[in-house]
């Protein structure tokens, strides 16, 4: 078995390349008319960088790469500063740090101890700050549309900015040391309240729906058949759903007497159960690097029931 180089391979080949690269130029044939090929199409302007990470332009981040952010946030429908971040563009760090710069206020890399803030609170990226002796009063890591806003605000704002910024990560870390009981509870029980697809117990379908109105019809129409025994069968079903219905209710209210013993509140996330992600890959080789970022980016327990980012 004989081996080439690479190299040389690709050596010998170019000539022949460039031989094809150059247009064949063939004459029309006699009596036949030439054929006019189209003007070749001018090339599309740019579109312009969304506002949420367009200031990054005058803090040393290239062009092209705000171009290809912007792309592939219309491409996957997110916002451009998340395409930014979760394709490893440019690091938190960095993106926050250019943004407290932009508009003129401090940014936080060390902890800060907030006040229990609610979920929508959070998904904005604000939360007080318990102690107000550093001069500011609230901590922002703000994202998407909060961007925009934040800087329209910061604009007609006067005087001293009583808030600084940090981090998403240092952010949803204070925040889950500020009420790690609401963190275990909303990772638990929001997913299903914000998207119903992710919960394993769904509602009725349509067809289930149409079915179950259908019997309801038929059996309260049985009520006043002229046959005695499905009239007597009607009645039975009847009185057996309402009764199963108030003996339900009373063993729930014989239950709720019962004490319920008292959970100890998770100390750190050291205690809670550990989950092992299984990604089966085959030829993607391109976007492994890519994937296990995403996947490292992943927030758990989730302070907000929020899906995996786009890829």
């Amino acid at each position: 078995m004989n081996f080439v180089p690479i190299d040389s391979a690709a050596s010998a080949a170019s000539p022949i390349k460039d031989d094809l690269r150059q247009p064949a130029r063939r004459r029309p044939p006699a009596g036949s008319a030439a054929v006019r090929r189209p003007p070749p199409r001018r090339a599309t302007a740019p579109q312009p960088i969304p506002v949420e990470i367009a200031f990054l332009s005058g803090h040393g981040v290239p062009e092209q790469v705000l171009q290809f952010a912007a792309a592939t946030a219309r491409r996957q429908g997110v916002c451009a500063d998340e395409a930014l971040l979760a394709e490893g563009l440019v690091s938190e760090d960095v993106f926050y740090r250019a943004l407290a710069k932009h508009l003129n206020v401090d940014f936080i890399d060390r902890p800060v101890d907030v006040s229990a803030p609610g979920v929508a609170t959070v998904e904005c990226g604000y939360a007080r700050v318990r102690d107000a002796s550093s001069g500011y009063l609230w901590l922002l890591a703000p994202s998407g549309s909060g961007v925009f806003r934040l800087m329209s605000a910061r604009r007609v704002a006067r005087g001293r900015p009583l808030f600084t910024l940090t981090t998403r990560t240092r952010f949803l870390e204070a925040v889950r040391r500020a009420d790690p009981d609401a963190a275990a509870r909303n990772a638990a029980f929001l997913a299903e309240r914000v998207d119903s697809e992710l919960c394993a117990r769904g509602g009725l379908q349509r067809g289930q729906a149409g079915l179950l109105l259908v019997a309801l019809i038929g059996l309260a129409a049985s009520l006043f058949a002229p046959i005695f025994l499905l009239r007597f069968a009607a009645a039975l079903l009847l009185a057996s759903m309402f009764f199963c219905g108030v003996f339900l209710r009373l063993f729930a209210c014989a239950a709720s007497l019962r004490e319920c013993a008292d959970v100890e509140p998770l100390e750190s996330d050291a205690r809670l159960p550990v989950y092992t992600i299984v990604l089966a890959l085959y030829q993607e080789a391109a976007v492994v690097r890519q994937l296990t970022r995403a996947i490292d980016r992943l927030d758990y327990p989730g302070i907000m029931a929020q899906t995996p980012q786009a890829i």
